[in-house]
């Protein structure tokens, strides 16, 4: 056992963990087309679905993640409505319930990371995505044919022929 964990490295995790959610998502789409998906197993399927994609993808920001999974899931819902003819709206709030339980660990260890790093810094000041308005644009310069001939080293004079009149 020893020698397993020495050579398993979190690029392996992160391979183990893209077949595993590739797997359990479509177990979860089978389930929901066939309608066999019972209430239990939609939370179970929704927990494992997050937790391997968070391990899957591990450049991306898990809120975004959670929240793709969160459409995902709205749409899979929704479709087998449309072939089933009923709405389960108990399968779809436990889903939702479930990926809303596993960001609230994640946001908790963010929080308690920047109170090591400066507890007394406003959170307002850390948010990356702060929007800021665009810096003005400066118009072009006019169209010079002098400025171009300089530039461009064209044989084009100013009266815009070529040397030997044609």
């Amino acid at each position: 056992m020893d020698a397993l964990l020495s050579r398993l490295t979190p690029g392996h995790v992160a391979q183990f963990a893209r077949i595993a959610a590739l797997l359990i998502a479509f177990a979860l789409t089978m389930d929901y087309v066939t309608d066999r998906l019972t209430l239990e197993h939609a939370g179970v399927g929704a927990f494992f679905l997050a937790v391997s994609t968070l391990l899957a993808l591990p450049g991306q920001r898990s809120s975004e993640l959670l929240g793709a999974l969160a459409i995902w899931l709205t749409y899979a819902e929704f479709m087998a409505a449309i072939q089933s003819g009923h709405f389960d709206l108990w399968r779809w709030a436990v889903v939702l319930a479930t990926l809303s339980l596993v960001i609230v660990p994640i946001k908790v260890q963010h929080l308690r990371q920047l109170a090591r790093t400066n507890p007394y810094q406003p959170l307002g000041e850390l948010y990356r995505r702060v929007w800021t308005p665009p810096a003005p644009v400066a118009k072009p310069a006019p169209y010079v044919p002098a400025a171009l001939t300089a530039t461009c080293g064209d044989p084009v004079g100013e009266a815009g022929l070529a040397p030997g009149g044609v």
